[in-house]
């Protein structure tokens, strides 16, 4: 099996860590929690901003990234699109 994760798991993982650290999240800390390298994480971030799910925004000084109300939207309707698929047995 294969132990890579797709895409779709990324941005998902960026998403649930921003929703949990209370919508938002330094750069950094996202390399972390979702197991990327910075010039990895770009990518991710530019089309999750790209989208509408996440925002840049300064504060202080410091750049954090904000998890939208769209991108809050997008996680309970996985998490609702995962029970379906669970209930019939069919993998994501």
């Amino acid at each position: 099996m294969n132990s890579r994760r797709t895409k779709m798991q990324i941005y998902i993982d960026i998403l649930k860590n921003l929703q949990r650290s209370n919508g938002r999240m330094r750069k950094t800390h996202i390399v972390y929690k979702a197991n990327l390298t910075h010039s990895r994480l770009k990518e991710y971030l530019d089309f999750l901003i790209s989208k509408e799910f996440i925002e840049e925004k300064y504060i202080e000084d410091e750049t954090f990234f904000v998890i939208t109300e769209k991108g809050i939207k997008f996680l309970s309707d996985i998490d609702k699109l995962r029970k379906i698929s669970d209930a019939f047995g069919i993998p994501l």
